[in-house]
């Protein structure tokens, strides 16, 4: 097994900052910057399409990483918690995506931040459920 599974994990880190930079940057600028600059808004843009590409293959590289972490096993652990509420983040993106439903999109971003908590959970206490719980 090795650390392999740590790379990845870094990987899938790397991968959810950038796929969702369009709207942390976009936010950024709009409580600080202000920037009008047709650069930033071309990078934006460009930001946007990686997005779903992004988002798909962290879901690829993430299911790998806890696959090789724990030995091919299932268990609630505060990875299963971050994939989860990043994959359900992604079936409503698509949803989103092929309907343009304006509450799919809010509920989509609510999920997302929900998602990346249980990531920072995940990365600083990854066995958090079992202690907390006592599952195991």
């Amino acid at each position: 097994m090795g650390n392999g599974f740590k790379l990845l994990g870094w990987v899938s880190v790397a991968l959810a900052v950038v796929a969702s930079s369009p709207y942390w940057l976009r936010t950024l600028n709009n409580w600080t910057f202000k920037t009008k600059d047709k650069r930033f808004f071309a990078l934006l843009k460009f930001l946007r399409k990686l997005h779903k590409v992004l988002g798909l293959l962290l879901a690829a590289v993430a299911l790998y990483h806890g696959f090789m972490a724990l030995g091919g096993r299932i268990r609630l652990h505060t990875g299963l918690l971050a994939y989860a509420a990043f994959l359900l983040t992604a079936l409503l993106g698509i949803w989103h995506h092929f309907r343009k439903n304006k509450t799919v999109f809010k509920v989509h971003k609510a999920t997302a931040l929900a998602g990346f908590l249980f990531f920072a959970l995940h990365l600083l206490e990854p066995w958090a459920l079992g202690k907390w719980f006592g599952l195991w």
